[in-house]
């Protein structure tokens, strides 16, 4: 992943010029100002940074080398999922988030410090308005390439529209984790194109193509290279937050399970497993005193009816297709390479 690790060191610095030119316009307005900048600062700069690497291997695919031009795209993808992110751990209340309290709790805390009459409402209610916040710096910075008007409105039409999916999608969750609906596997296959596939690979992979000047046969390309990586990286995802450990997940095993989501792992069990499991599964599903022996018991039924099967056999199967995209691309070597390990990467992570 050495591409990656490679670019996430010119978006880090590149975000921290952008936000050090922001302090003195936030400062200004309120004592919010600084505080909103000393939380999103590590937060965006966090994580694996895999789609500003995007945005930028889209761009050098296209036989560019990586200018200053393709910076502030790179930075806004990591503000939309910095962004979501936030309201993500208020819609799951996850209170930790990368081993750190979430940005909600920390506001909740403080909340609590200062004696405010309901600290959990006013956390929710402080998280809200800075992930809106990060939406609308990334705009700012989409706003701001230096390229031509069309290309840059095509851009900001493209992630625009992108992010009301994202919206329909979450909405499409939270309702299967609240309810019993009946749901197929496509449902839930659905969901993932429209929750994280799309934006989180497909779209940086595209606008960094567009920025460098794609033939529109390589955009189709990408984008379908990158609905099959983050299918891949979704569903691994699901199994990382069943199997993982809380050291290396930074946030508590099992989330999932509390929150009742309507993962594959919860189709195929509910298809599979006897009317007895049903049951049993059903209750530790939505338990907001979830405990690691409700896990492990999930973790046992999951073996016993050849669900961890299933799901290893639907990874590898977007593996080949991702491989077969790959293949199908119009790039030097290396940048296949580069996606080839991608693709490996997704499969076999730890966190």
């Amino acid at each position: 992943m050495e591409f990656f690790e490679r670019q996430k060191v010119s978006v880090k610095n590149f975000i921290d010029v952008f936000l050090h030119e922001k302090r003195r316009e936030f400062v200004g307005v309120n004592l919010w100002g600084e505080d909103v900048l000393e939380k999103i600062t590590p937060f965006v700069k966090s994580g694996k940074m895999l789609r500003s690497g995007l945005v930028c291997l889209g761009y050098e695919m296209c036989k560019r080398k990586i200018s200053p031009v393709i910076f502030p795209a790179a930075a806004a993808v990591e503000f939309i999922q910095t962004a979501l992110l936030i309201h993500d751990d208020i819609i799951d209340r996850d209170k930790y988030r990368r081993g750190i309290p979430s940005l909600f709790y920390q506001y909740a805390q403080r909340g609590e410090e200062e004696g405010v009459a309901d600290p959990f409402h006013f956390g929710q209610g402080m998280a809200i308005c800075l992930g809106d916040i990060g939406f609308f710096l990334a705009f700012e910075l989409f706003s701001e390439l230096k390229v031509a008007k069309a290309i840059k409105e095509t851009i900001i039409r493209l992630w625009s529209q992108e992010l009301s999916y994202v919206g329909l999608a979450q909405m499409q969750d939270l309702y299967f984790g609240e309810t019993r609906t009946e749901i197929e596997a496509e449902d839930i296959l659905q969901l993932y194109h429209y929750k994280t596939a799309r934006y989180s690979f497909s779209l940086p992979l595209k606008i960094g193509g567009i920025l460098g000047g794609a033939h529109p046969t390589l955009l189709k390309g990408l984008e379908r290279c990158g609905h099959a990586l983050g299918l891949l990286f979704q569903l691994k995802d699901d199994e990382l937050g069943l199997y993982g450990s809380e050291k290396e997940l930074g946030k508590p095993v099992g989330s999932d399970l509390k929150e009742c989501k309507k993962t594959l792992h919860y189709y195929y069990l509910c298809q599979r497993a006897g009317v007895r499991d049903v049951k049993r599964f059903e209750k530790i599903c939505g338990n907001s005193d979830l405990s690691m022996s409700m896990v492990q018991e999930v973790r046992t039924m999951m073996k016993k009816y050849g669900v961890d099967k299933a799901i290893t056999d639907r990874m590898n199967a977007l593996q080949k297709e991702v491989e077969a995209e790959i293949a199908g691309l119009d790039i030097q070597e290396k940048y296949r390479n580069i996606l080839h390990e991608l693709s490996e990467f997704s499969a076999k992570r730890k966190k």
